[in-house]
């Protein structure tokens, strides 16, 4: 999870120094200031000139400077009007016509703006080409489903996906208050989310390199105004696809509320930082510990300064480095949060909105907390060499689960004879597995579905009783909860629909064919496991 923070590098124009609404107030001043004089003097004031006669022109190059900007803060609307009329023979007011196409969603207009060769022979240009190409052929054919009560626009290349819309817009109604609480800045709308069947049309939407995708596992990007993310059908078990949402829309805040000023640390740790805050918190929301998994990976020499991660950690080299620099700059911005206050983060918003970027953020930190970025990063380092190492095999970084091939072999015949109707033979076989690995869902979930299938349903509850029990969450884990340990249900069945919405039995509540849940929203999905399984 994690949003591609390729730059869009230019020079911005001044909003305050050409807003018209400053125009306007010094014209009524002027105004007014004349009518006192003439009124002294007995004879009758002018009227003042109109507003408009008096601010320059813009210049095409300031024109395209405050449409950036606009488009920048996602207000489309706003980057419109400023565009309205302009004369594209100019490049650089073309390029913004064709950027502000990409956030509008229309990419084929973009791709025909893009056309010429003074735009595409630019690197901005080449860039933009690119992903508008990639997201004109990927969008080619695709449902889009509006929202207005939630503000939301879902596009989707599978149909089957439209039963995951509401789950999209309650999410995304959700995190947008928690933002403009926690951040100060209100999401604009409407929402845009594409959700597409796998990285190679995650990377031709985004710009993401696909192989950097692939490695860090990279499951959604937020960039060009919207938030582009795999559809959960596109993993054998799912992925935390809501909370993964509620991460990249904290992106497009960000990025909104400071003009994509942002630097990369400090986006992705408020991204992890803000992800699970419009739900209940749960038992493994820091299983594992981002201090213990921060400290260790540079101890074993997989971290990086924070502030020199390079321009995605979706492009680290490893899997392993990837985790160590979320939890890196996770652990950061939850000390810094603690020790300035829950104001301290719509402060910098703010101030970085009106700063020049980098260049002034070293000076920001010190205005706000009498400490730059450097005299923080000691403070936190001090902090990170007090806290507690203790971390499984498994969930430490470059870690994995013991005897991990045995377990693998072990499953797979469990599924092997539970899908011949072997259900007790299946549950010898993932009982093996689970007295290695007791600590994987995974594990577990198999086991309780075999011993349920068998018909020793109390053998199976306490295999799915205590979510502490667990190092990870696993969607089967929670619905086969729900199913033997009936007081906790709803709730059970809710988090296994976040983590794994399209698999026939955690859609549909555990319950066999034909029945249905009783819920509108979880019947439907049901219906779309059921004909479309992965």
């Amino acid at each position: 999870m994690t949003a591609f923070r390729a730059r869009e590098n230019g020079s911005l124009a001044g909003r305050a120094d050409l807003d018209p609404g400053a125009g306007r107030l010094r014209a009524r001043t002027r105004g007014a200031v004349i009518g006192l004089i003439a009124a002294a003097f007995g004879v009758s004031a002018l009227a003042p000139a109109p507003v408009r006669a008096e601010l320059p022109a813009l210049t095409d190059e300031a024109k395209a400077g405050r449409a950036r900007e606009a488009t920048l803060e996602l207000d489309v609307a706003g980057a419109r009007a400023i565009l309205e009329g302009a004369d594209l023979a100019d490049p650089r007011l073309a390029l913004e016509r064709a950027r502000l196409a990409v956030y509008e969603g229309d990419c084929d207009a973009a791709v025909a703006l893009l056309a010429r060769a003074d735009l595409s022979q630019r690197p901005e240009g080449a860039e933009l080409t690119a992903v508008a190409q990639g997201c004109a052929r990927a969008t080619a054919g695709t449902l889009v489903v509006r929202d207005d009560e939630h503000g939301i626009v879902v596009r989707l290349q599978d149909d089957e996906d439209r039963a995951l819309v509401p789950l999209i817009a309650d999410v995304a109604a959700r995190q947008r208050e928690v933002l403009a609480k926690d951040l100060g800045v209100r999401l604009p709308l409407p929402m845009r989310i594409e959700l597409v069947r796998d990285h190679m049309t995650l990377a031709a939407m985004t710009g993401l390199p696909e192989e950097a995708a692939r490695t860090t596992g990279t499951v959604a990007v937020a960039k060009w105004g919207r938030v582009t993310m795999l559809t959960p059908r596109a993993m054998e078990h799912g992925y935390p696809w809501l909370d993964t949402l509620a991460h990249e829309l904290t992106h497009l805040t960000l990025t909104a509320g400071t003009r994509d000023k942002a630097p990369l640390w400090l986006q992705e740790g408020v991204a992890k930082r803000e992800e699970i805050r419009w739900r209940d918190r749960d038992p493994l929301d820091d299983v594992p510990s981002v201090d213990a998994t921060a400290a260790i990976g540079l101890e074993k020499g997989l971290g990086r300064p924070i502030d020199q991660l390079g321009p995605s950690i979706a492009m680290l080299p490893t899997a392993e480095q990837a985790s160590v620099a979320f939890a890196e700059v996770t652990s950061f911005i939850h000390f810094w949060t603690r020790e300035v206050g829950d104001d301290g983060l719509p402060q910098l918003v703010v101030r970085l909105k009106a700063s020049r970027g980098h260049a002034d953020f070293d000076a920001i930190l010190t205005a706000m907390t009498q400490t730059d970025f450097a005299g923080w990063d000691t403070k936190w380092r001090a902090y990170l060499a007090s806290a507690p190492r203790e971390l499984p095999p498994d969930l430490a970084p470059g870690g994995t689960v013991p005897r991990l091939g045995e377990v693998v072999r072990r499953v797979r015949l469990g599924e092997l004879l539970r899908g011949r109707g072997h259900a007790a033979a299946a549950a010898i076989e993932h009982g093996q597995a689970y007295a290695i690995a007791p600590f994987e869902g995974a594990v577990r979930a198999h086991l309780a579905d075999a011993r349920v299938a068998s018909g020793d349903r109390a053998g199976a509850a306490p295999i799915v009783e205590k979510i502490e029990d667990l190092h990870g969450r696993h969607g089967r884990w929670w619905s086969l909860h729900g199913l033997l340990h009936p007081a906790d249900a709803d709730r059970s069945f809710a988090l296994a629909l976040a983590l794994d919405p399209l698999s026939p039995e955690t859609a549909c509540e555990e319950k066999p064919a034909p029945e249905l849940p009783v819920d509108a929203i979880r019947r439907a999905l049901c219906e779309a496991a059921r004909r479309s399984p992965r």
